[in-house]
């Protein structure tokens, strides 16, 4: 199961465990990963799920609109597939995103780029 790790001066500390369900960010008590901080929006992100064909889950960040955005690698995202050591920013906060399942990866490979910028497309 892949799940967050926070970065906060070279030092991890917190992990968080992302589910089937996905988890949701931000600020409000009702997200998965709470995040106190005045920068961070409401309901800032999401990390949500799909299932492929073979059985397998590729996992997707999306900026819920937020007023800061949301950073993978430093490249502000509406959706993004998320590969495994991606650092997300998401206010002042910095994640690194760990997908330890090699299945997981190598189900990454089947989807291409569309022309439309960030857009992507199932390979058959």
């Amino acid at each position: 199961m892949p799940f967050l790790i926070k970065h906060q001066n070279d030092i991890a500390s917190n992990r968080s465990e992302i589910t089937n369900r996905g988890l949701t960010i931000g600020r409000s008590a009702k997200n998965g990963l709470l995040i106190d901080d005045p920068s961070v929006s409401q309901f800032h992100a999401i990390i949500d799920t799909k299932e492929l064909k073979d059985g397998s889950l590729i996992y997707f960040i999306q900026d819920l609109e937020s007023t800061n955005q949301t950073l993978v690698n430093n490249q502000a995202i509406t959706q993004h597939l998320l590969c495994d050591q991606d650092i997300i920013n998401i206010g002042l906060h910095e994640f690194k995103y760990i997908d330890e399942n090699t299945e997981s990866l190598a189900a990454t490979k089947a989807f291409k780029k569309s022309w439309i910028p960030g857009v992507l497309i199932l390979k058959d």
